[in-house]
């Protein structure tokens, strides 16, 4: 029987020429692309936001190479990171033996490299545009939800606030109107001119809590006798009228911390309660994650604390544009995009928009088509400005109304309503649901419906298809790779600025590694 071998093995021993990091690293390596394109980068800004002085400092060039790729190895909290400059030879390389704690790459994320991740970002796109990985001739657009950092449990809903804030001014008046009370009978009792409280109309009810306090606190001074009626009323008017002010005061906070939306977490204040496709159950904080895109990578980001896409389109694309290299030539996004705010910013930018909208599927359906019933069916006589219904009777033009969104923008709708619907064969068939005896009336928004029409002609080209069916393809898979392979479904800081500074990181990172597989397609 032979001898059994092995290889010689001698632990713990020390090399008097150790070998170099980078001799078992791969030519193609992921960590070589992310050194080799982050030395291109322009990072004038970020640099010039070191004052000098003390000790020497961490390069940032450095920490944002061991950022963007620990992000792709999917390590995202700071002692990780800090772990793996310790034990993985990648690391090790690219930071060149330097080894930050966790303190400092969490104060570089979250404060240094915060203030100036945008012009990062510029800087890599401009890179990606230069070598051919994007030509901006398409901007795929969509929203997706990424739970915050923030404890579910912790939400402070604004319905809740207001009912409670309304039940505590109604306490305040009640309490006050107990307190006029014994003050006139103090002012009675004694012949004092004490500042009357009930009936000032100019007082507002925050100037009574405070002159009210005062008065209370001069009625307990005056008694000699701790233990007498007046003082034992008066101190606990006094009580009732401070907590129920303390209250007040909590309630309206919340209020403000509100504003708009329909709530905030007490851990992460930014963060809005939202419906995610992690969790279809409940609501949890989120953010609202907008992204753009073209042949999978990422070119635009930016983060809202509203749920709906359409609204906070125009926001978005405010906020890329001078980030990208060049103006984007055409904008694709689904129908939730299709608002008549989003088509005039496009149009004003000079941007060929194809944004389905919202009732673009329903139409293309049979029962659409061959109801007429629906406004869209129904002829319109330009020259008289009036619709036939199918009774054939007209709808005559009644006059204009303007509706302002939340984001103040203002349409113009103008209204129809037919003469007399009485006695009509057709009623019970007739769309408008409307009251018992009322003439139906219809509302058209001339300038929406110009760019729908627009939008059809454009979506049922082969090219239109093409586009769209693209869009399915692009985006949604740069936020299955982020979620699904990146597992980046919960962002780990806390505050909108934050959040959308991490949200980009993620973002080049995603691009690093679409640069990676492109970089390892062309090598073979």
């Amino acid at each position: 029987m032979q001898k059994v071998q092995f290889k010689q093995y001698n632990e713990g021993e020390v090399l008097l020429f150790p070998d170099r990091l980078d001799s078992t690293i791969s030519e193609n390596h992921l960590v070589r692309i992310i050194n080799h394109t982050v030395n291109q980068l322009d990072l004038t800004f970020l640099i010039s936001t070191y004052s000098g002085g003390g000790t020497t400092a961490y390069h940032p060039r450095m920490l944002l190479k061991i950022l963007l790729y620990a992000y792709c190895l999917k390590l995202y909290t700071g002692r990780k990171i800090a772990n793996a400059l310790r034990s993985d030879i990648t690391f090790m390389w690219l930071s060149g033996k330097q080894y930050p704690d966790f303190r400092t790459i969490n104060n570089f994320r979250s404060g240094r490299l915060k203030d100036s991740i945008h012009t990062v970002f510029k800087s890599l796109l401009l890179l990606m545009f230069t070598e051919g990985y994007i030509r901006l001739e398409e901007y795929y657009c969509d929203g997706t939800t990424i739970q915050a950092d923030a404890n579910k449990h912790k939400v402070v809903w604004k319905k809740n606030s207001s009912r409670y804030l309304e039940g505590v001014k109604a306490r305040i008046d009640s309490t006050l109107l107990e307190i006029d009370k014994l003050i006139k009978e103090e002012n009675e009792r004694y012949g004092e001119d004490d500042l009357e409280i009930l009936g000032k109309a100019d007082s507002t009810r925050k100037d009574r809590i405070q002159e009210s306090i005062s008065q209370l606190n001069r009625i307990i001074n005056k008694e000699n006798s701790a233990k007498s009626k007046k003082s034992r009323t008066a101190s606990r008017l006094k009580n009732e009228l401070e907590e129920a002010d303390l209250r007040r005061r909590i309630y309206e906070e919340q209020e403000h911390i509100c504003g708009d939306r329909g709530g905030y977490s007490k851990t992460d204040p930014q963060a809005t309660p939202m419906r995610t496709k992690e969790c279809q159950e409940d609501l949890r904080p989120a953010y609202n994650g907008m992204v753009g895109s073209e042949n999978q990578y990422i070119t635009g980001v930016s983060v809202h604390q509203n749920s709906n896409d359409g609204t906070c389109f125009k926001n978005h694309m405010e906020q890329t544009m001078p980030l990208l290299p060049d103006r984007p030539q055409q904008v694709i996004a689904d129908a939730i995009f299709g608002t008549e705010e989003n088509y005039e910013f496009l149009n004003g930018q000079k941007i060929d928009a194809l944004l389905k909208y919202p009732s673009y599927d329903k139409e293309q359906t049979k029962d659409f088509r061959e109801n007429p019933f629906y406004k869209e069916n129904m002829p319109y006589d330009k020259e008289n400005d009036s619709f036939l219904c199918p009774n054939n009777k007209q709808l005559i033009y009644t006059g204009e109304v303007r509706v302002t969104n939340k984001n103040g923008f203002v349409s113009t709708l103008r209204n129809y309503e037919c003469r007399d619907c009485a006695g009509c064969p057709l009623a019970n068939q007739c769309g408008n649901k409307r009251q018992q005896g009322s003439n139906r009336t219809i509302q058209v928004n001339q300038n929406l419906e110009d760019y729908k029409q627009q939008m059809r002609q454009k979506l049922l080209t082969d090219e239109g298809k093409r586009l769209m069916k693209n869009r399915s393809h692009d985006i949604e898979t740069c936020f299955g790779d982020i979620k699904q392979n990146m597992l980046f479904r919960r962002v780990h800081l806390r505050g909108l600025q934050k959040v959308e500074a991490e949200c980009i990181i993620v973002a080049m990172a995603h691009n690093l590694r679409k640069m990676n597989c492109a970089s390892a397609r062309e090598a073979a």
